[in-house]
């Protein structure tokens, strides 16, 4: 930066209030951090006047709102960073956002699921290829798209209606002869020379075109030709243009929301409901709505406009393309600030503007109803995938959790001792993959044994069909995580990270409620308590694996109170079992009775009358006499 920045430390002679530290606060710009009485960073703000700023924290009534003196209890300590400038301090500020995690800031978690398309036209056959962060290197780039998942969906249309080499330039330039793409359609194998490089060409424009929002140029331009082609008796030819503009229109078709301007811009809409903050974004290219997404954060304390400024910074400090317009629904305090950074990052001038009426105002509208009815909701899919980015982070995880399974082990003494696993998909229940397991193999109340069968029948299968979870939670602490790293390690599937969850206890040995110990790998053990939501989805992880193993285990204890020497029998089954003993009130009177007696059961013949009688009698170690009717 060109002006450089400057740490300031109001600590430095340790004043004796917070008062006194922000009285010898710099008067300059730059970057303010609130700290709690540990020194952990509660709040990163920017300031045109630090001084001014954080001083107004402290008036009385200066700012009413309950959210900030909910965080200004909180705060023991104030330090600063001036910068040179205003669009310094705005850099700086996202930097230390994304490096502190302030609990009271909004943090931009998802912005790396942002993509785009790059075409580099300096190469006589350009390929698309995804990237996360666009670069001045000549080459053309179009997004950004909400998630890689549309991305795959454009480049799949694209590579049905206009074959594109996607080969990387290494093969491109070591091939010597077709690969499959070729031969399926997909790609005209300029690579061995089989590509006409006008044509090549012709359809790298028509694909520039189309990603640009030019659609409707490009089915007009596409019709010319089909019917020049159709005049010239080419059908085939005429055929497959007329192919794709079906799928064109096809894709078009779904992008229903619509500007009569062919504008290049943003739109950003926020609202604000109890701490809880939604950003609606909708890209706007070539007049048309091409992608959206709403962003919820928690612990709002300040102001929509402040808010917003923020994570319009760190959206595009993050990588995102900056279109010539940035609309917003609140102008943002330091505006004329945040205007001079992205001009700078494009290259040419970038305007923010707070619409009030027209077609600009029009979309701020229809973003806001996103970003209310984003908070109505609750966002839960969004939530969870907070949620388990939090997870990965507490517990330095080598994967994404999307896939968590816990296993349980439940018995009375060893006895009907079953094993459970349940599966979380992205944060919610997947009852489908939830399985039981009869332990076979374990005599008696050996927990870690039985917890070692199961895991082991487990990991085996996973390994067989190429199905093992990402995150396995074990329910108990130091020795079954043990169990279950050792189980990993020696069937060779370690790449799976483990945890254990265990209760915490008194003196006495009795839970208390609300804390729990995650033991890891490595490390000394976290201690779940407070407000940890990220932790706590573990702990409602390992409650249901303990109610389903649970269940299962009295259900088994159940069946096995009501079974009976009649179980064993050929022949019988429920529905006859119950008929024979309401019949004969028990089964030693059924055992007394004689062939004739029990043969009078609707659906007992003589033959299984006789099947009956022989087997209660073999039971009973012996043949007893009939005894009479009743």
């Amino acid at each position: 930066m060109a002006g450089g920045v400057i740490f300031w430390s109001a600590m430095t002679d340790v004043p004796s209030s917070l008062a006194d530290q922000v009285a010898v606060l710099p008067t300059g710009p730059g970057v303010y951090r609130f700290r709690d009485a540990a020194g952990r960073v509660l709040y990163v703000g920017k300031a045109r006047n630090l001084r001014a700023r954080v001083r107004n924290y402290l008036r009385e009534g200066a700012d009413g709102r309950h959210h900030v003196r909910f965080l200004m209890k909180r705060v023991a300590s104030v330090d600063c960073i001036v910068t040179g400038t205003e669009q310094e301090a705005l850099i700086l500020e996202n930097n230390l956002i994304k490096k502190h995690r302030p609990r009271y800031n909004i943090f931009l978690r998802d912005d790396k699921t942002y993509v785009n398309l790059r075409l580099d036209t300096r190469h006589p056959f350009p390929r698309l290829t995804v990237v996360r962060r666009p670069r001045r290197d000549g080459a053309t780039y179009f997004g950004p798209f909400a998630s890689a998942g549309s991305v795959r969906s454009t480049l799949r249309m694209l590579g049905r209606v206009f074959p594109l080499r996607t080969c990387s330039d290494a093969d491109f330039a070591s091939r010597t002869r077709p690969c499959l793409y070729y031969h399926i359609h997909r790609c005209p194998a300029p690579c061995v020379g089989l590509a006409d490089a006008d044509e090549y060409a012709e359809t790298v424009r028509r694909v520039t075109m189309f990603l640009r929002g030019r659609s409707n140029e490009l089915v007009r331009s596409l019709s010319e030709r089909m019917d020049r082609l159709a005049a010239e008796r080419r059908y085939e030819e005429a055929a497959r243009v007329r192919d794709q503009i079906r799928a064109i229109r096809s894709v078009v078709e779904k992008q229903r929301i619509t500007s009569p301007q062919a504008a290049e811009r943003d739109v950003f809409a926020a609202s604000l409901r109890d701490q809880r903050l939604a950003v609606h974004v909708m890209h706007v290219r070539d007049g048309r709505v091409v992608d959206a997404r709403t962003h919820r954060f928690d612990h709002v304390v300040h102001d929509v406009a402040r808010q917003l400024g923020s994570f319009v910074s760190q959206f595009y400090l993050s990588g995102a393309p900056v279109p010539p317009e940035v609309v917003v629904s609140h102008r943002p305090a330091d505006a004329d600030g945040l205007e001079a950074l992205l001009s700078e990052r494009r290259g040419r001038a970038v305007r923010i503007l707070e619409p009030r009426r027209g077609e600009r105002a029009g979309l701020v509208r229809l973003a806001l109803e996103n970003a209310r009815t984003a908070l109505e909701s609750g966002g839960r899919i969004e939530r969870n995938r907070e949620l388990l980015e939090d997870l990965r982070d507490l517990l330095d995880l080598t994967r994404f959790p999307r896939r968590i399974e816990c296993y349980d082990i439940s018995n009375l003494q060893g006895d009907h001792a079953v094993g459970s696993g349940v599966c979380f998909i992205d944060g919610e229940p997947s009852r489908a993959h939830y399985r039981h397991y009869r332990i076979r193999t374990v005599e008696g109340a050996d927990d870690y044994a039985m917890m070692r069968e199961v895991l082991e029948r487990r990991v085996v299968r996973g390994l067989r069909e190429g199905d093992l979870p990402d995150l396995l939670v074990v329910d108990g602490g130091r020795g079954q995580l043990g169990v279950a790293i050792e189980v990993l390690e020696r069937l060779g599937a370690d790449v799976v990270d483990v945890v254990g969850i265990a209760k915490v206890r008194d003196a006495r040995g009795r839970a208390i409620r609300g804390r729990e110990r995650i033991h890891r790998r490595e490390g000394e053990p976290l201690l779940l308590e407070g407000n940890v939501p990220a932790l706590y989805l573990l702990e409602r992880v390992r409650d249901e694996a303990h109610r389903f193993a649970l269940a299962h285990h009295r259900r088994r204890r159940r069946r096995s109170v009501g079974a009976s020497d009649l179980d064993a029998v050929e022949g019988v089954g429920p529905v006859l079992k119950r008929r024979l003993l309401a019949e004969f009130g028990s089964v030693e009177r059924l055992r007394r009775a004689p062939v004739e007696a029990i043969a009078t059961v609707r659906g007992v013949s003589p033959r299984l009358a006789r099947a009956i009688r022989d087997a209660l009698a073999a039971s009973a170690g012996g043949p007893e006499e009939d005894a009479p009717p009743r």
